[in-house]
């Protein structure tokens, strides 16, 4: 029986390899998300006013005009964040966190589809202790939404020529048309 787990556990090794390397991820971005940058950047204060604000007239929109104006995806997606886990500190920053550790699993998809698992492990663990990316992915901001908007549309648009599977290019089509509404 014990033989049988490790066996089966070693097929699975590429999997739990990239588990790990999430966790450490997820490490990373969420340790003391609360006090870790100190204090609340205005631009993290009015990214969540907005959010609260849709979220009280639900009214989401497409661009914000408050900060010289900024693309309205971050803000709205902030604003489910903000109603699932509530009005805190921690939670304005989770919204990039999410976003960040899902962009260290977009790289590893898009790599392994270019390369191979064990190229796409390194990949991706070293952008799991980035400090560009752990910095970005740990403040609210909304620069964070590019990365895993462009790992995921380089996905696609990779898997659809490579498959010429028109599904594959609509979602890398419709990743690219999402971009314009992340970031200016």
């Amino acid at each position: 029986c014990v033989y049988n787990m490790i066996e089966y556990l070693l097929m699975r090794r590429e999997w739990i390899i990239l588990l790990i390397i999430l966790v450490i991820a997820g490490f990373f971005r969420l340790y003391n998300l609360d006090i870790t940058p100190p204090g609340l950047h205005p631009n993290e204060a009015v990214n969540a006013n907005n959010a609260l604000e849709a979220l009280d007239t639900k009214y989401f929109k497409l661009f914000y005009s408050d900060n010289t104006g900024r693309e309205g995806l971050y803000i709205n997606f902030m604003a489910f964040i903000l109603k699932v886990f509530g009005n805190e500190i921690w939670v304005i920053r989770l919204t990039s966190a999410i976003l960040g550790i899902l962009t260290v699993l977009g790289l590893y998809f898009l790599t392994k589809e270019l390369f191979n698992w064990q190229i796409a492990s390194i990949s991706a663990f070293l952008l799991s202790v980035s400090f560009w990316h752990v910095n970005f992915s740990r403040i609210g901001f909304s620069g964070i939404f590019v990365p895993l908007l462009l790992v995921f549309t380089f996905y696609f648009l990779w898997r659809g020529f490579k498959n010429l599977n028109n599904w594959d290019f609509l979602w890398a089509g419709v990743l690219l048309g999402l971009g314009m509404y992340s970031y200016a």
